[in-house]
């Protein structure tokens, strides 16, 4: 009788609602978990991976993005957020069709200098107080590089420099350079002068598209990459007024003798009359996660059609994200299982109800 081979179980079990989606085997999850992403701690950080690489349209097991932990000055904690590595931004470029070849990197002068740092000190396991180390690291004071790009059949330069005291990533709050960036200063640094002069060269597809590297002992809030979009401010009352020396260009109001832009009276729109009572919006001062869930169930379930699914759908990922960010895959469920009802076809619903589940 052959021996059956038994896996062992995966250091981070994939939810089964994750491996439908992504159409994602036992095998593949494993490759992911234990050689693609081998240092991220949760299934959340490899779903947003896995989701980023899905709508660029990336091969995952390029690794084209990295998980990298940073503090969230809004959590007060560490989370696990992803960036793409420098390759991903390579990539960007490169399928503009108009990526024209990069110079040599060339660094600055060499710098030692010593950092000065504390780490806890323990005896027996108990932590007694902190001590003082230090950390002597060499690097190039700055780096810069020259990336080319066509344009109007011309071959255009963009010139970046960056200095390694601004970009090296620290531990914690200390000064001190991590390993990495106090390993291989310069193999960094390269990196991210790259990284910002693609950005410089290719403004509208890579963006403030910032590398993993350059994210790493970063705080989360710090970018505005990071932060979801603040809502546009309410309409005001009167800004200025045009004048008789004011003039029309395509639609916009001109001051004919500065050239500034003059803005007319702006009117908010009366507030639609309600058809009927809006939802109440969920509580924020949920203590722990099953409570927000069961709110949560409790308002979905009273959705009448899309409108109030998508008014509880705002509140409650904005609450996940803030508050409970483990709990996603739960969350969805339960989104997903109120979307569905409330988009059913009149003939869907009669279904449902001639045909029960359970019934025979």
């Amino acid at each position: 009788m052959n021996a059956v081979t038994v896996l062992q179980p995966s250091r981070l079990p994939i939810a089964a609602s994750l491996a439908k989606e992504f159409d994602i085997g036992a095998a593949e999850w494993r490759v992911l978990v234990d050689q693609i992403f081998p240092a991220a701690q949760t299934v959340e950080a490899i779903s947003m991976a896995l989701s980023y690489c899905r709508a660029r349209k990336l091969d995952i097991y390029k690794k084209p993005v990295h998980i990298v932990p940073m503090y969230s000055s809004a959590l007060k904690r560490m989370v696990e957020s992803v960036w793409p590595g420098i390759s991903e931004i390579r990539t960007t470029a490169a399928r503009t069709g108009d990526y024209g070849g990069i110079d040599e990197v060339i660094f600055g002068p060499m710098i030692e200098r010593e950092f000065i740092g504390e780490k806890d000190k323990w005896e027996n396991q108990r932590k007694v107080g902190t001590e003082k180390f230090t950390k002597k690291v060499c690097y190039p004071e700055w780096a810069s590089v020259v990336v080319y790009r066509w344009v109007h059949g011309e071959k255009a330069a963009f010139h970046t420099k960056i200095f390694w005291e601004e970009t090296y990533a620290s531990l914690g709050k200390m000064e001190v350079p991590n390993d990495m960036w106090g390993k291989r200063p310069r193999g960094q640094l390269d990196k991210c002068v790259e990284a910002a002069a693609l950005r410089k060269a290719f403004p509208e597809e890579v963006g403030s598209m910032y590398a993993a590297e350059e994210m790493e002992g970063r705080t989360l809030i710090e970018h505005e990459a990071t932060m979801p979009p603040a809502p546009p401010p309410a309409p005001t009352a009167k800004i200025a007024a045009p004048t008789d020396e004011a003039v029309e260009i395509d639609g916009e109001v001109f001051d004919r003798e500065t050239g500034e832009l003059v803005e007319e009276e702006i009117v908010a729109p009366p507030p639609p009359a309600a058809s009927k009572a809006a939802p109440p919006p969920a509580k924020a001062e949920f203590t722990n996660p099953d409570d927000m869930l069961a709110d949560a169930e409790k308002r979905f379930g009273e959705c009448k059609d899309e409108g109030d699914w998508g008014e509880v759908h705002a509140d409650f990922v904005h609450l996940q994200e803030t508050l409970f960010p483990p709990d996603w895959d739960r969350l969805v469920t339960i989104m997903r299982a109120a979307y569905d009802r409330v988009t059913m076809t009149e003939e869907e619903r009669e279904a449902v109800r001639s045909h029960p589940i359970g019934a025979g």
